[in-house]
């Protein structure tokens, strides 16, 4: 019983700021208005569509989904399935703005995904990233009473390792996924591989060559929505959601 009075009390504070994860990044890509675009796990391609002001003249996604990429299609994105953790099939430069919400956390070669996004940008352009932040005060909470940080509770296809967890012992609807468990992308699609902290994603975005990376997070769950938000502005480093804004160099 209190175990879900907390949960639904953090779950309220949880969609709320990632919403608003989502819109800050959104926002920020409006605001630069992007001649040539690529959005990174666009899904359907309707969420970063709503933000924009402008139509992009070149508007490239990539969405693993057969349904949600011919969604994406209809909707004019140039979208195209491959490996994130191999090359991808787009020229140096090709890019004023490199999209990914909630796509990072997702692939084994995290490294190499950072660098590509800055290979296919153009000098001056800008990487705009969320995922989840690994040192949240959420996270660091279930760590400390021997917990699996919330963060890194899907597992394959399945959530383990903290009973406060919002989904413990539940089973990802692998029909949305229609990958085989032996297929190499299965982990990532299925689960977070790598989550990183706030520190560790500015050291990371700085040595692959970024310039002016800006790191900041939202949500500091699990204190009530109201509390949350105003400390944000003090510890802004410890909130749940990790937002990234990185440019390339001239």
């Amino acid at each position: 019983m209190i175990r879900k009075l907390v949960q639904n009390r953090v779950f309220k504070y949880w969609n709320e700021s990632d919403r608003r994860g989502y819109d800050w990044a959104g926002n920020r890509v409006a605001e630069l208005r992007p001649r040539r675009l690529l959005d990174v796990g666009c899904g359907d391609g309707s969420r970063l569509l709503k933000y924009l002001k402008h139509s992009p003249e070149v508007f490239c996604g990539i969405e693993g989904h057969p349904v949600l990429m011919q969604k994406a299609r209809d909707r004019g994105l140039q979208v195209q399935t491959f490996d994130l953790n191999r090359s991808w099939p787009y020229a140096d430069a090709a890019f004023d703005v490199v999209h990914a919400s909630q796509v990072i956390e997702h692939v084994h070669n995290t490294r190499w995904f950072v660098s590509e996004a800055l290979r296919v940008l153009a000098p001056g352009g800008f990487a705009i990233l969320t995922s989840e932040n690994l040192t949240s005060w959420l996270n660091t909470a279930a760590s400390i009473l021997g917990f699996t940080p919330f963060s890194l509770q899907q597992t394959c296809g399945w959530y383990l390792g903290n009973p406060l967890g919002l989904h413990d012992a539940e089973e990802i609807a692998i029909d949305l996924h229609p990958v085989p468990l032996d297929d190499p992308a299965f982990s990532g699609i299925s689960g977070h591989v790598r989550v990183l902290g706030s520190r560790q994603a500015s050291e990371l975005f700085h040595r692959v060559g970024f310039k002016n990376v800006e790191v900041k997070t939202m949500g500091l769950m699990p204190c009530p929505g109201w509390l949350g938000r105003r400390l944000e502005r003090v510890f802004k480093q410890r909130g749940h959601w990790l937002l990234i804004a990185a440019q390339k160099g001239m």
